[in-house]
């Protein structure tokens, strides 16, 4: 009989932990914008898979430093947006987006 009141104030007390465990919570700030741009002797797509990579990164440095490392992770980050463009020799991107972090 003690058993089973010690089961039943466990079950009650992490019942009540997990009804009070709030869910994973973000916590935005202002949107960063980065650039960055690719003259590298290479195929179009890659000209421009470096300069987007090179503007996420130049994001996330940007973001780190304004608003520490927490924020700094694009897949964290809300209202991404990514332009690229430019001609045969070079190509441009432009990113944007608000950086989040987990509490």
């Amino acid at each position: 009989m003690r058993i089973d009141k010690q089961l039943a104030v466990i079950g009650f007390a992490a019942g009540a932990l997990l009804a009070t465990a709030p869910a994973e919570a973000k916590t935005c700030k202002d949107v960063i914008t980065a650039k960055a741009r690719s003259a590298a002797q290479l195929s179009d797509a890659s000209r421009e898979r470096r300069a987007r990579d090179s503007a996420i990164a130049n994001w996330s440095r940007r973001a780190r430093d304004t608003y520490g490392i927490s924020y700094q992770f694009w897949r964290r980050a809300e209202e991404q947006k990514v332009e690229c463009g430019g001609g045969a020799s070079a190509k441009h991107c432009a990113v944007s987006a608000k950086p989040c972090s987990l509490l």
